[in-house]
């Protein structure tokens, strides 16, 4: 090995196209690209690419096999035969007692008919075909690696011997392992058998090839194999599958026992032979997608209309989300009333949590506490019941080293905190069948809800449904028409997750009440701590701890005040306290140096603005209990007279007097202020959601999630206060 990396180094490293490579004696990709580019030189193709694509095979194709009667390569020393003979070591294999001698001599020959023969292609020849060469040139192996399963080997080497000849079948590995390749080729020799010709077998599980399983290869106990493979393949897929069979051709009793228990685990009914549903549940992880299924998950909000659609059509589980994501596109969460809409309706819900779980950088421990608490949250807010599993989702197609080292510690996080705000709930997940594996092996997730519709991806590919599956993802479809239309996930339900059939019984009914003096400590101790545990943004640190003493008094002296303006604009009293505490936390000295900045411009106006400007000066700043600056103030109190909430005048915000005078009352009056931040929350919700100012006890913790990101100006500003929010809210639940 070592001796073709430093061949390939001396022959090319140096020259244009190529770089040298690493010389360690070892087998890798490093290598097979490098050998892949000097034979495209030999080959005459330019640019040079580490990818043996149709180009490079149909070159090769041209140049013909390397035989022993090949004048090219019998007699004298070829650099194309010294790259199959180095690739041929990379495999394992004994090419020239370590030389590269660039002929096909006759060592090199029995090297090649060892590989054929391990391939599953016979020892009686030596020759190496463009196929074959191809096949050198990867890191696929030719015999039973550690792990693979001999059943599966004798799948591959079948179909190599089968249908190598034929125009789009390449050599597969003979691995035992059932990746990607050897899918692909198991879908190419099932449409080959099924009659399909060259151009017309695709790889691909579409429309002809389930109508030629269905007419030739529906398998009952007595099937056997004559010309075609057909209960040989299906004993192959079983075992991929799971199932203790071999590679046979002969449908048996216990074939039959093996497929009705696949039946009955899949959902499909359980008739103990090879129907077309059969071999669909066992060759693509969707099945049939064509078949019935009673779940749902969807973006869009179940309207009456929408769920007529869907409880006339047979659904009866509704996967809906708990948030949107920062952009709110799409706006999926629950709307308000939704979920007892969909009860109402017969219907059940389980509900999912997904702002992000895309991408690998999602997935962290401390990520997994966050969403616990944002989930938690608004599962408490919609009065999800305690106990009830809410699925995390994990949305692209995770490598096992990634579930490992990130997605498995993220649902660690997860499970750490979900029980802590308000009610207990279970973990479930989202995600490809291996990734729900791998973490429900973990212990942290109860069930999984499989996203089997990504049918390419290799953690779905040769994977078994986990054991825990509640919901298995098939079909993206459209029903319904006018109001009533609606685009759905449809789900195979296995009732393992029974859903949401009740909602917690309501507690926020009516106004908030005044805090009770014995609970008054308490209640200060909580909040408190919460911030504490949420200063990780950037900005808005609390830096003076003798900012808690200032904020527990104005909590304690605006009491009556607080409860009577939520009571009189029908709000929550989160909605006043929320600004109130976080921003009262976050006051500094950079915030009273400000303030000085303002009054000494407005000094400077007073004063007929005569002369050059002090250095020092602001027009407007954050000011009081709730950092208002003056013309948010003029904003929102402008928008709550016009709504007719609020008895003032109209003030100008060009008007450098109206600024001074409302900047003078946020910055001396605490009342005054801390009316003024209800305002421009009522502002902020009604403007950034649409719900009505008299409404506002019905927003959505994504609705709060925004108004809170409408009174600061920061995403991450409105998602960490929405959980300061719900803290005030549950004591006051309490209170009551």
């Amino acid at each position: 090995m070592e001796n073709t990396q430093n061949w390939y180094n001396v022959t090319y490293g140096n020259s244009p196209g190529f770089a040298p490579i690493f010389t360690d004696g070892l087998t890798g990709w490093e290598v097979m690209y490098a050998l892949t580019r000097a034979l495209q030189f030999e080959l005459g193709i330019a640019p040079l690419s580490d990818t043996f694509g149709d180009g490079t095979l149909a070159a090769l194709t041209s140049f013909g096999s390397i035989t022993s009667t090949n004048p090219d390569t019998s007699n004298t020393p070829s650099n194309i035969v010294k790259i199959a003979q180095g690739a041929l070591y990379c495999k394992g294999y004994n090419a020239g007692n370590g030389a590269l001698t660039g002929i096909w001599d006759a060592t090199t020959q029995s090297a090649m008919s060892d590989l054929r023969n391990d391939l599953g292609l016979g020892p009686s020849s030596n020759v190496l075909t463009p196929k074959l060469f191809k096949f050198l040139l990867t890191m696929g192996a030719a015999t039973l690696l550690d792990g693979g399963d001999p059943v599966v080997r004798d799948g591959q080497r079948a179909m190599n011997a089968r249908y190598l000849s034929r125009a789009d079948f390449h050599v597969v590995p003979a691995d035992g392992y059932f990746l990607r390749d050897t899918h692909r080729a198991l879908m190419f020799a099932l449409q080959y058998e099924i009659g399909m010709v060259d151009g017309q077998a695709n790889g691909n599980f579409g429309p002809g090839t389930k109508s030629g399983l269905q007419a030739q290869a529906n398998l009952s106990v007595g099937s056997t194999d004559s010309s075609q493979y057909f209960v040989r393949f299906f004993h192959f897929i079983l075992r991929v599958n799971g199932y203790s069979t071999t590679f046979t051709g002969t449908y048996t009793n216990t074939t039959a026992a093996h497929v009705t228990s696949f039946q009955n685990f899949v959902g499909l009914s359980p008739t103990g032979t090879a129907n077309l549903a059969t071999w669909a549940g066992l060759l693509v992880s969707t099945g049939d997608p064509d078949r019935p299924g009673s779940g749902a998950d969807c973006v869009t909000t179940l309207t009456p209309a929408r769920l007529t659609t869907l409880r006339n059509a047979g659904y009866q589980y509704f996967g809906r989300y708990l948030t949107n994501t920062p952009d709110h596109d799409p706006n999926k969460d629950l709307k308000f009333g939704e979920a007892a809409a969909v009860l109402a309706a017969g219907g059940k819900i389980f509900p999912i949590f997904q702002t992000g779980g895309g991408t690998p950088s999602h997935f962290t421990y401390v990520r997994g506490t966050e969403v616990a608490e944002e989930a938690a949250v608004a599962a408490w807010a919609y009065r999800i019941p305690s106990n009830a599993v809410i699925y995390f989702g994990v949305d692209y197609d995770a490598y096992d080293w990634e579930v490992t080292e990130s997605i498995i510690p993220y649902f660690q996080g997860v499970n750490d905190k979900i029980n802590l705000y308000g009610r207990s709930f279970r973990v479930g997940i989202y995600g490809p069948r291996n990734v729900c594996k791998r973490v429900s092996a973990a212990g942290l997730a109860v069930y999984s809800f499989v996203s089997d519709m990504s049918t390419g991806y290799s953690g779905n590919l040769g994977q078994t449904l986990p054991a825990n599956w509640a919901f298995d993802q098939i079909q993206t479809l459209t029903l319904g028409s006018g109001i009533g239309e609606i685009e759905i996930d449809k789900n195979v339900v296995s009732g393992r997750d029974t859903a949401v059939a009740a909602l917690a019984s309501p507690t926020n009914v009516g106004n908030d009440p005044l805090i009770p003096a014995s609970q008054l400590n308490a209640f200060n101790d909580a909040w408190f701590a919460h911030c504490q545990s949420h200063t990780d943004y950037v900005g808005h640190e609390i830096i003076q701890s003798g900012n808690s003493t200032l904020v527990r008094n104005w909590v304690t002296t605006h009491d009556a005040l607080i409860t009577g303006l939520a009571s009189q604009y029908q709000v929550y009293k989160a909605l006043i306290l929320t600004p109130l505490i976080w921003e009262g936390l976050s006051l500094h000295a950079g915030d009273v140096l400000k303030d000085q900045w303002v009054r000494n411009y407005y000094i400077w106006k007073m004063n007929g603005s005569v002369g050059v400007p002090p250095d020092l000066i602001a027009e407007d700043s954050s000011a009081g209990p709730c950092q208002i600056f003056a013309a948010t103030a003029i904003l929102a109190r402008n928008w709550a007279v016009r709504q007719g909430l609020l008895s003032d005048r109209i003030y100008d915000a060009s008007v450098w007097e109206d600024m001074w005078e409302m900047w003078q009352n946020l910055a001396d009056d605490e009342a005054f202020n801390i009316r003024t931040g209800m305002f421009v929350m009522m502002y902020y919700a009604a403007t950034r959601t649409g719900v009505p100012a008299t409404q506002l006890r019905n927003l959505t913790p994504s609705q709060v999630m925004d108004t809170l990101t409408g009174y600061n100006g920061e995403e991450v500003y409105g998602r960490k206060r929405m959980m300061l929010y719900y803290l005030v809210q549950r004591w006051h639940d309490d209170f009551r």
